[in-house]
């Protein structure tokens, strides 16, 4: 093989993970703004405000993310932070519900996903 050859497989395999990783990214990102939804607005407990805390920053990088900029995604892996730090935290208290458990697994996904994402968009 070439090298011209081998860079359009590299390419090609790029573009493919690149792909799967924009599916999951949007799997994962509406699904926590799903999750947020019914733990605040139909589950006992929740509120309009914690809603919009929980939800504003999620939202403050659509934008970049529906435009694919690979800086909405690195500022996607910061924010995604908090989430994990907190999640983390109430997963391992006593008596939790199993929402935290979804939301450090959609967090953690989340995180990873975009965080390759950015990197296979520079590559591409």
């Amino acid at each position: 093989m070439s090298d011209t050859d081998n860079k359009n497989a590299d390419n090609n395999s790029v573009a493919r993970k690149l792909r799967i990783a924009l599916r999951l990214n949007w799997i994962c990102y509406l699904g926590l703004l799903l999750l947020f939804m019914v733990w605040n607005l139909s589950l006992p407990g929740g509120s309009i405000k914690l809603w919009i805390l929980q939800t504003v920053p999620l939202l403050l990088v659509l934008p970049g993310l529906l435009k694919r900029r690979f800086r909405s995604y690195l500022w996607l892996c910061f924010i995604l932070l908090l989430y994990i730090t907190a999640s983390i935290v109430d997963v391992t208290m006593p008596g939790r519900g199993w929402q935290d458990g979804i939301l450090l697994l959609l967090s953690l996904t989340l995180f990873f996903s975009a965080m390759m994402t950015s990197r296979w968009q520079r590559m591409h």
